[in-house]
């Protein structure tokens, strides 16, 4: 190990990077992916050792970027995501650098990712992207411990097992908090998301059937198309909705931006989504895009959320656009509403990408939430994994309406027990049974306050090394 050359150690973790997250991963791969850059740490020393870091740190984020750019997304992009969630994770890397041989900083690292992580995803426009707990998006029996502390609670072990390996490795010594503790909690976590899942099969669920019709509107942005084909699209969307009613459907969700509607036509509009959800008498949960100017391009992307009766119960614009995204902000209260005695929420895709939007769901005790979502072949089917985190941090279940993308009805132990990709040759209606009652989870209970702890033991581990305790002429 001594003779290899510390550079060699960030090319491997440029790989890790790239094969441990988002689209084309392997969830192994979480586990180790940072190893190399925290031996790289280990083997050098001096401020210049840190610029090559910090470039193969960026480097393999934009490389790992680059594999969910796909038309229309810009090139640009990459960079628009891969520099912040660097900078998001360098003060774990270089915090625990300095402190990597003191007593307890196995837990630094790791305390201080998790804590960027929630810091990203609370409050900044970034949501989860980038998060750890994501890298084990293939495994579901991982995915339950979201039930527990959230994404916090994964994302902690993830990071705890890289710096451990590091240690390891580096150190060539097996201590218990560093060999036994985080692999033997690694295994008893495994074996209670297994046995979550494996016992929810035992139990029968009351259940209600849950319809995704999709759009054949093309449209990402201006020039907007001819009225002739933007009238097509909403005669073929009142038609798929009435064959999904005829079906049996209770309630109805079109994607995200499923047609445009000018805003002198918006009353007409709703009169005629009334009198469509009246007389199927269904719930739906209409999704389209109001374009306010063209110079600079602006529009409002909302959902009209209407009862069985036809009444308007509820508008909602979408509260997180995605950065870039040329609409307003909306600032609407969360609420849930009766459909067939299932309490029934709704958000719009990037919104559930962060977990306080499906924290506020949790708090109104919603049994399913609905997302009318618009993806791109890059991110597809990465985002609607994603969606299955809420599900399950949350206990309620989810059904993703998606254009450009995998439309998923969701369980609340993050199964997909239906699915439609809109790049496959269908009818575009998804028909789903989904259970009508939300799974209390600890999560939805304690928050973040897993946080809180990672918070804490920063801060006391900071203090001690600023005001060391002199015991027995021992210095820590």
């Amino acid at each position: 190990m001594s003779s290899i050359k510390p550079i060699y150690f960030l090319l491997v973790g440029i790989v890790t990077i790239a094969i441990a997250h988002l689209n084309v991963s392997i969830d192994l791969a979480g586990w180790i992916v940072y190893v190399p850059f925290l031996i790289y740490l280990k083997k050098t020393q001096g401020a210049k050792s840190k610029l090559p870091f910090v470039t193969a740190l960026i480097v393999g984020w934009s490389v790992c970027i680059t594999k969910i750019v796909s038309p229309p997304m810009p090139l640009a992009m990459v960079f628009l995501y891969s520099i912040p969630i660097c900078l998001f994770h360098l003060p774990g890397f270089l915090i625990w650098n300095k402190f990597k041989n003191r007593k307890w900083s196995v837990f630094l690292f790791p305390a201080i990712m998790t804590t960027m992580e929630w810091i990203q995803y609370t409050f900044t426009p970034l949501a989860s992207w980038g998060v750890a707990a994501y890298s084990q998006s293939h495994t579901l029996a991982m995915m339950q411990t979201v039930s527990l502390f959230g994404m916090p609670g994964l994302s902690f072990l993830i990071y705890w097992i890289n710096v451990s390996t590091a240690e390891v490795i580096t150190q060539k010594q097996k201590t218990f908090v560093t060999w036994q503790l985080p692999i033997a909690i690694a295994l008893l976590l495994l074996v209670f998301g297994s046995l979550r899942y494996d016992l929810s099969k035992t139990n029968s669920y009351e259940t209600i059937k849950v319809a995704a019709v999709g759009t054949d509107s093309k449209i990402t942005g201006f020039p907007l198309p001819t009225n002739e084909s933007n009238t097509l699209v909403k005669q073929n969307l009142f038609s798929k909705t009435t064959l999904a009613a005829n079906s049996g459907a209770k309630l109805i969700v079109w994607n995200e931006a499923s047609t445009f509607i000018f805003p002198d036509e918006e009353t007409e509009w709703n009169d005629s989504l009334s009198a469509l959800s009246k007389r199927l008498n269904i719930s739906l949960v209409a999704a389209y895009i109001v374009p306010v100017s063209e110079l600079p391009i602006q529009y409002n992307n909302k959902y009209l959320f209407f009862d069985s009766t036809g009444t308007l119960v509820y508008q909602y614009n979408k509260h997180q656009p995605v950065p870039g995204e040329p609409a307003a902000n909306g600032k609407e209260i969360l609420k849930v509403f009766d459909v067939a005695g299932v309490k029934t929420g709704a958000a719009i895709c990037y919104d559930y990408d962060f977990p306080y939007i499906a924290k506020g769901f949790g708090e109104l005790q919603a049994d399913l939430v609905a997302v009318p979502s618009s993806d791109w072949r890059g991110i597809d089917p990465l985002h609607s994994r994603m969606a299955a985190y809420r599900a399950i941090e949350q206990g309620h279940s989810i059904i993703r309406s998606t254009r450009f993308g995998l439309s998923a009805a969701i369980t609340p132990y993050g199964e997909f027990i239906a699915q439609m990709s809109s790049y496959d040759e269908n009818d575009k209606i998804m028909i789903a049974h989904l259970p009508i009652k939300h799974i209390k989870t600890l999560y939805s209970i304690i928050g973040d306050s897993f946080v809180c702890f990672c918070i804490g033991f920063i801060v006391l581990f900071l203090i001690k090394v600023r005001f060391p305790i002199r015991q027995a002429g021992y210095n820590n």
